[in-house]
């Protein structure tokens, strides 16, 4: 004889699952996955952005020490620098590809303190602020850098 109740439902080899079960399983895992492949997409842009922003910190500095090696030459220094009396093509810098090198606005005159000069028509004393940058092309990364550039001091100029 067998035995009713809950001992013999309990027992059934052949239970299987429910669509409801299978659809609320389905539903977990695909929520799961969205998440999984929205931070791998998340990760990647991230990395992208990284490293151009790391290739455009070498790039600027490069664009610097280009700035640099040109007033070393004798005579370009440019009083009262305007926006592009530093630009890459009259300084002999080559723009890499992908990035667009600036010179922003014009060179700002420094007094011996490190202070902006103002008035006058043009107060300059051979020591500028001058901020230059490089920009991504796609623009999801642009670095910046402020140099001070100084006439350069010699036989033929004065450093006073």
């Amino acid at each position: 004889m067998r035995r009713p109740g809950p001992l013999r439902s309990a027992v059934r080899a052949d239970d299987g699952v429910t669509l409801i079960e299978t659809l609320v399983a389905l539903s977990i895992l695909s929520i799961a996955g969205v998440a999984v492949m929205a931070g791998l997409q998340l990760t990647v842009q991230t990395s992208d952005i990284h490293r151009k922003q790391t290739t455009g910190g070498a790039y600027v500095r490069s664009y610097a020490e280009a700035i640099e090696a040109y007033l070393n030459t004798s005579g370009h220094y440019v009083s009262c620098a305007g926006a592009t009396a530093y630009a890459p093509g009259v300084v002999g810098f080559a723009e890499p590809a992908g990035y667009t090198a600036q010179q922003e606005g014009a060179a700002q005159p420094l007094d011996g303190n490190g202070s902006v000069l103002t008035g006058g028509s043009c107060p300059d004393r051979g020591v500028q602020r001058l901020r230059i940058s490089m920009r991504s092309a796609d623009g999801r990364a642009t670095e910046r850098l402020t140099i001070v550039v100084r006439r350069a001091c010699g036989e033929a100029t004065s450093c006073a």
